[in-house]
């Protein structure tokens, strides 16, 4: 991929280039578009072209020589005609992107880092949206109005029927991992959470738990949550006094299969009761159906949690349906600047001059009482910060296209950015534009605009493609993001502004992921050429097996495309091993839905899949030699040799136990004088023996070593 900078300075694309790929895609060397070279002639030579033909365009012109004022002209023009084709020859960032548009990439903005905060308080209250909280001069945000309860921890209970396995609150305080299985059982179990107080009902809880698998191997990430079917199936609980009632929960742990935040709401008052002789506020979950292919580990638990995004936002907008009372819980609907705005038929929004507005701190939310507002179409908020003014207009449109406007900062946050502008001629109503990454598709009606975060300038068409905006520009989204730079690490986010530093205490347990600053032109290049070179359709067993070995929220040691004679092209039947402490997986009914679900999108037209399920034979050898004197150990020896024959042969399903190399790999040994008897021995119709005493297997069948005896005659 040879593409230059306007500078003529070359992207670094490692690789060799084949000769005729300049400005295109190459894959294995193959061109996909002819070399066009546009600046194939230098000046002189489109100047000596011209002036040949002048004899025979406009014969009455003899004086060629370079005195002649038409000579000159020629010299000009000639001039012009040769920096054009220049510029024209070259690839520069807008063609780039217009490349990648083709591809369906856009380079990744920046994107800011998010995490949770526990905070410790000694009475109940509310958080409301927008919060900000600070690691240094690093500014976080509560994503949505939180209750933070002053309860905390007491137990945690684990019953699995027979006994009960039980942690107190001086465990937690004590620190480091709790180790906590949660289910004794794969298929069953209920796990308590005891509270010191009663939790307040109506009110989202959150608490976030820590997961690892007991024996410690890693899930593939969910990617798609939606099409993911859970392993097993929780109920969750709480006791109201009576009996113990159904909450309804949202799950990001997906039944304790990977670390994450549990929300819940109570819609009763919460009782004390006693379980495994302590008392407390319990909630519970219980496994009601599937089963777990590891059993979960807890290794932390915390309640009081507070979700967060690095970003500092200086205006927001939020829409809501036609009212005339609205609540609104926001940190700069309370400490900020507001205007309100009425949605109209036409899609237009008409300020509203006059409004009442209260704060309602027990519930933290702000009340606007709007008159107008039950007869529009819906009621557009906008609050800013009181150092960003949204009482004057952030630019002046002119009418005029090609409009620029700089906002002086690359650390914008693209998502969140958004403009209004005044439509001249509507009585001083304001109109909504659309932010696109280019005004190729654009109308020269249509409200667009382009936002460029790495420069801080955001710019309008050319009133061909895209409308340019005349009258007052107001921006109503905007907010700041440190991208990678606000991946903090754990326990730096300390303050909580607006409270009493000495009163509450604020950590965050985990780090801040996912921030991402903004994608460069080549990295985006570079991504563009990976997808070229890779093929989400399976194609060949190869692909099939890999799209099985990733799929979402599973742990797959090994796949095996096997072989259908007359079906094969029509059927493919893979056979899945999952991670095991024994080491011989079976995958379950939810296992199988979960692959075939992640098949499903690939296949090409006309394939089908089918998984099985792996089945082991268990070998037995028996082997009686002869070894020399001198060796130590020589009964060790053959051991070692047997096991790393069979480990040569783990896994490989439908294998073939071939006794003489067997037979060779222990005569090999230098200890070995002589072999006077090796058998191989496995039971199950899934295995046949040969004359020549080789073990053939299904085709869905591994061979595992299960008992090996070994005499030794010196």
């Amino acid at each position: 991929l040879p593409i230059e900078r306007r500078d003529g300075t070359p992207f670094g694309v490692p690789g060799r280039i084949p000769q005729g790929c300049r400005g295109a895609f190459a894959a294995g060397g193959d061109c996909l578009l002819p070399d066009i070279n546009l600046d194939n002639e230098s000046f002189d030579e489109i100047f000596e072209n011209a002036r040949n033909l002048i004899a025979s365009t406009y014969p009455e012109w003899t004086d060629f020589n370079y005195h002649d004022p038409g000579t000159t002209m020629l010299e000009m023009f000639a001039w012009l005609k040769e920096s054009q084709q220049y510029y024209i020859n070259k690839i520069g960032p807008e063609n780039i992107n217009k490349y990648l548009k083709l591809l369906g990439l856009y380079r990744r903005p920046k994107r800011p880092s998010s995490t949770d905060v526990a905070i410790y308080y000694e009475n109940d209250f509310t958080v409301a949206r927008g919060a900000k909280l600070y690691a240094g001069d690093i500014c976080f945000e509560a994503d949505r109005r939180t209750y933070i309860s002053s309860a905390s921890v007491e137990f945690c209970i684990s019953d699995c029927g027979e006994k009960q396995n039980v942690v107190a609150r001086e465990q937690f305080d004590f620190g480091g991992s709790l180790h906590l299985l949660p289910f004794s059982k794969k298929d069953s179990g209920v796990f308590y959470i005891g509270f010191d107080k009663p939790l307040a009902k109506n009110e989202l809880h959150n608490v976030w738990f820590d997961v690892t698998s007991d024996d410690g191997v890693a899930r593939n990430p969910i990617v798609d949550a939606e099409s993911f079917i859970p392993l097993v199936d929780i109920e969750m609980e709480f006791f109201d006094g009576a009996d113990w009632q159904r909450v309804d929960y949202t799950d990001e742990t997906f039944a304790f299969l990977f670390s994450g935040r549990i929300s819940f709401s109570l819609p009763a008052a919460h009782c004390a009761c006693e379980i495994a002789g302590h008392s407390a506020y319990y909630v519970r979950f219980s496994v009601i159906g599937g089963e777990y292919d590891a059993l979960p580990v807890i290794n932390n638990l915390y309640f009081h949690i507070l979700p967060v995004t690095q970003r500092d936002t200086k205006a927001e907008y939020v829409d809501l349906p036609p009212s005339d009372r609205v609540r609104l819980s926001s940190e700069l609907a309370g400490t900020g600047s507001t205007k309100i705005f009425l949605r109209d038929s036409e899609g237009l929004f008409t300020p509203v001059k006059s409004y009442e507005r209260q704060i309602d701190g027990a519930a933290g939310e702000v009340i606007y009482d709007i008159p107008g507002g039950a007869g529009s179409q819906g009621v557009r908020i906008i609050n800013t910060s009181t150092d960003f003014g949204l009482q004057g207009a952030a630019a002046y449109g002119t009418g005029l296209p090609f409009q620029q406007y700089e906002l002086h900062t690359a650390a914008l946050e693209y998502d969140t950015f958004a403009i209004m502008t005044e439509l001249p001629d509507s009585g001083g109503r304001y109109v909504e534009w659309k932010k696109v990454r280019d005004f190729s598709a654009a109308g020269n009606y249509d409200f667009v605009y382009r936002l460029d975060t790495e420069n801080g300038v955001f710019s309008f068409g050319d009133c061909i493609n895209g409308m340019a905006p005349e009258g007052e520009i107001h921006v109503i989204g905007y907010s700041l993001t440190r991208g990678a730079d606000g991946c903090v690490t754990k326990n730096k986010i300390k303050e909580l502004r607006g409270f009493d530093g000495d009163k509450i205490r604020v950590e965050n347990p985990r780090p801040a992921t996912g921030g991402k600053n903004e994608e460069s032109l080549e990295a985006c290049f570079m991504k563009a050429q990976r997808l070229l070179q890779s093929t989400e359709t399976i194609i060949t067993d190869e692909d099939c097996e890999r799209c099985v070995a990733r799929t979402q929220g599973l742990r797959i040691e090994k796949s095996k495309v096997i072989k259908n004679g007359s079906d094969e092209g029509i059927r493919t039947t893979v056979v899945v091993k999952p991670y095991s402490r024994d080491g011989m997986g079976v995958p379950s009914a939810r296992y199988i839905k979960n692959i075939l679900a992640a098949l499903e999108p690939r296949r090409m037209l006309g394939t089908q899949f089918i998984i099985v399920k792996p089945h082991y034979a268990m070998v037995s050898v028996f082997a009686d030699v002869t070894v020399s004197k001198e060796y130590a150990a020589p009964k060790d020896a053959v051991c070692n040799a047997v096991t790393r024959f069979f480990d040569a042969i783990r896994d490989d399903f439908g294998a073939q136990i071939i006794y003489s190399r067997l037979y060779e790999a222990i005569d090999s040994l230098d200890c070995v004088t002589a072999i006077h008897t090796l058998s191989m021995q496995a039971e199950g119709s899934n295995v046949i023996r040969t004359r020549e005493g080789d073990l053939r297997l299904e085709r869905n069948v591994a061979a595992y070593l299960d008992d090996l005896e070994i005499m030794i005659n010196l």
